[in-house]
């Protein structure tokens, strides 16, 4: 067999390969495509379909509520002289081009993107439930729900239902009676949610969905785009800062871990 028909077949063979749906987002192209896919199986009460179709929907609102407006800020945002304006501009441009075919019209707003996930919560997503706690919707807003949801996502070790959590988990569970004692109540916390997603299974990687968000979004940007999210963390945050977080990380691994053996 030639080289060249050897490499046709690993190539089909490659491409015949499943891929989750989780996979396909985070590989994606065509996220409008990738959403036309889903909605069918989304229509008929999918959780992982719904969860994912609401993910799509967040991650691409920013460029299509105004593709025009997004592409010119991107062009000005490259122009200037900071030390994040390259990374900034690739992250904002892979955006554009996952994003490319949605229109205005497809933009949720922010009710609308909490409706999808109560749905798929409803429908047994635990990733759109912890996302929810997030948005400041949760299913249930007693102390309990709380404490018995973050258990959850403990004992799940899905990657998806961690980084989901992350938000309600950093400053906005500050003071609150149902996280006490939990890794919660800090920026560090949060960032220690992400970086135990990663070691999960998340993808991290400098042009994965939450590297790219926190740098479009945020103007978090990392200089060396060969970074994973976790090398970043150390990199980028002051020493005592870097060594909380993987204190907090390595914490939130033994948590679930004894919540695998008791459950």
């Amino acid at each position: 067999m030639g080289r060249t028909t050897r490499h046709a077949t690993s190539q089909r063979v490659a491409s015949a390969v499943p891929v989750s749906p989780r996979q396909a987002f985070e590989r994606s192209q065509d996220l409008f495509a990738l959403a036309q896919r889903l909605l069918p199986l989304s229509e008929r009460g999918d959780a992982e379909a719904r969860w994912l179709v609401s993910r799509i929907h967040e991650y691409c609102a920013g460029y299509a509520r105004a593709p025009v407006d997004y592409a010119r800020d991107t062009l000005l945002l490259a122009s200037l002289p900071l030390p994040a304006a390259r990374p900034l501009r690739e992250a904002r441009a892979r955006i554009e081009r996952r994003c490319g075919r949605f229109v205005a019209d497809d933009a949720p707003s922010f009710v609308q993107l909490v409706e999808q996930r109560r749905e798929a919560a409803l429908a047994g997503s635990l990733p759109a439930e912890a996302a929810l706690l997030s948005m400041g919707a949760p299913l249930a807003d007693d102390e309990d729900y709380r404490r018995g949801l973050v258990d959850r996502v403990l004992e799940s070790a899905d990657p998806d239902a961690y980084t989901a959590l992350a938000p309600a988990m950093g400053e906005a569970a500050a003071g609150d009676p149902a996280l006490a004692g939990r890794v919660a109540g800090s920026q560090n916390a949060e960032t220690a949610w992400h970086n135990a997603a990663c070691g999960l299974g998340l993808d991290c990687s400098g042009d994965g969905a939450l590297m790219t968000r926190y740098c479009a979004e945020g103007g978090i940007c990392a200089q060396d785009e060969s970074q994973d999210f976790s090398a970043f963390v150390r990199e980028a945050s002051p020493p005592q800062d870097a060594e909380q977080i993987e204190e907090m990380t390595a914490e939130l691994r033994r948590d679930q871990q004894v919540g695998m053996v008791t459950k």
